[in-house]
């Protein structure tokens, strides 16, 4: 398929965030009203149902509707003690790569100006007078605007800051299997491993189960981190299963991931260019949530559309999604982690322990207010988080 000349504004990649970019831009604009022309250009041939976004639901975004399973508990455990909270009204929830993908689709049925071409891989992106030249598999495109929500490069990436996220999950089948449906289990931390281990574990009904074995190490080349992005099914999350649920399971599907949990600096080129995605540090470096940070810059992104169409003055600023504060909590906890990961589970478990339900969905969702950061910091340990500070401190005070 051969792309047009030109179009208004250019999205490289149709995952979450270009797709809820495009959703948001539909949601905002009246029915009789233009938009500007939007091109999503597209990598793979085909969909598959390769990932799920969990969050709290508590803020309006596109898909809601499309939501599959809400879990108004949740719950951490390590060593024999387990922490489970509830709030029914903002329950965790979880959205399907397929369900998000077929509610944006619908929308695009509906305006002409949006159009999704696959198979397109981008190779350069070149200023131009007035627009950006993308020089893509199926010829050249030139964009007022380009979006980019491609993976960032590893030289964006602030490595020695944070940690890998590598994680196989699996939807497993297994008829009476006896977890409670109400509660979603975010950490079952699990010892004897390199790193920090836990199982994630969310109930589907009755006879299914969504497991993930994640493992949060400063290095993703591990033998470990090979081994759970092998396609094989990981031998420490079988042993898991068969102790757990005997022998008498199986595997429906599986995904693996390997999520940066560290600082990103967004590539950048112009005021026409934009890093979005994990590419441009939505993702929550801490925690490795993406959903709900992502309907705050996607709806952001959408606004300056809507605003570029109707002044024609074609630029883009890049969100802001997080406060300096929360930034900066953030780094320290991720650089203590990374120095005692043998006392990380300890700390997730007082940090769950000492702050309410509310309390975790708004910090986790990136919604705190100073009350939460304070709940927050008053609950873990001062000693190992006073010394991880301390360089961050130190750096930001010498750059004044």
């Amino acid at each position: 398929m051969t792309l047009p000349a030109d179009t208004d504004v250019a999205i490289l990649g149709a995952g979450l965030a270009g797709l809820s970019i495009a959703s948001w831009l539909v949601d905002m604009t009246p029915d009789h009203a233009p938009l500007p022309r939007l091109h999503l250009l597209e990598a793979r041939q085909e969909d598959t149902h390769d990932r799920t976004w969990c969050f709290w639901d508590q803020q309006p975004h596109p898909f809601r509707e499309a939501i599959s399973h809400r879990w108004p508990r949740w719950q951490v455990s390590h060593q024999g003690q387990r922490v489970e909270h509830c709030d029914p009204d903002n329950a965790y929830a979880m959205l399907t790569a397929n369900a998000m993908r077929r509610s944006a689709y619908a929308r695009f049925a509906l305006r002409e100006e949006l159009q999704l071409t696959r198979g397109v891989e981008v190779s350069a992106i070149m200023p131009q007078d007035e627009s950006l030249r993308v020089t893509t598999s199926h010829g050249n495109l030139n964009a007022r605007l380009v979006i980019d929500t491609r993976p960032p490069p590893l030289t964006a990436l602030s490595q020695s800051l944070g940690v890998w996220q590598v994680f196989h999950g699996v939807e497993i089948y297994r008829p009476g299997h006896g977890y409670a449906l109400s509660s979603a289990c975010l950490m079952d931390f699990q010892t004897g491993q390199d790193g920090i281990n836990f199982v994630y574990l969310l109930p589907l009904d009755e006879q299914r189960l969504l497991v993930e074995w994640t493992c949060f190490h400063p290095d993703r080349h591990s033998e470990q981190c090979q081994t759970l992005l092998a396609p094989e099914l990981p031998w420490m999350l079988a042993d898991w299963l068969n102790q757990q649920l005997g022998k008498h399971w199986s595997v429906q599907r599986s995904e693996t991931g390997c999520l940066p949990m560290m600082p990103v600096t967004p590539p950048t080129l112009n005021a026409r260019y934009l890093s979005a995605g994990i590419r441009g540090g939505w993702m929550r470096a801490a925690t490795g949530y993406m959903f709900a940070s992502c309907q705050q810059g996607a709806a952001e992104v959408a606004r300056q559309l809507q605003q570029a169409r109707a002044n024609g003055h074609w630029q883009l600023t890049p969100p802001r999604l997080r406060s300096p504060a929360l930034n900066w909590m953030d780094t320290v906890f991720l650089h203590a982690i990374r120095q005692h990961p043998e006392a990380a589970p300890g700390w997730f478990l007082a940090l769950f322990s000492a702050t309410s339900a509310g309390q975790q969905r708004r910090f986790l969702g990136d919604q705190p207010r100073w009350s939460d950061l304070l709940a927050i910091m008053k609950a873990l340990p001062p000693g190992p988080f006073m010394r991880a500070a301390w360089p961050r401190w130190s750096m930001a005070s010498r750059a004044r």
